[in-house]
C-alpha cells in the first residue's frame, strides 16, 4: 500500500546520477536535466543578504544552468582528484 504522501502527490520522480571517473557528469530527475538551485550554507554564515531556511539557518542560493560537470561535484576520495 502506498504511503499517504505517495497517494496525496503521486508517485516520486527519480533523480540519476552519471557518474565518471568519480565525478557527477550528469544530473536527471524524472528523465530530463533540471536546473539546480544550491544552497551553500558555508557561503551564507557570511553573507550580508544571506536567505534562511525553514530553521533560520543561513544559506545562500546558487542557481546552476551550466552543465553538471561544471560544478566539480565528486564521489570519489580526495586522493583521486586530479588537481
Amino acid at each position: 500500500m502506498a504511503d499517504i504522501f505517495q497517494q496525496l502527490l503521486g508517485p516520486r520522480p527519480s533523480l540519476t546520477l552519471d557518474i565518471e571517473q568519480g565525478f557527477v557528469t550528469g544530473i536527471w530527475v524524472a528523465g530530463r536535466r533540471p536546473d539546480l538551485i544550491i544552497r551553500d550554507f558555508d557561503l551564507g554564515a557570511s553573507a550580508a543578504d544571506a536567505s534562511h531556511d525553514y530553521f533560520g539557518t543561513p544559506f545562500v542560493a546558487i542557481n546552476w544552468h551550466l552543465p553538471p560537470w561544471r560544478l566539480g561535484l565528486a564521489l570519489a576520495p580526495p586522493h583521486l582528484f586530479p588537481f
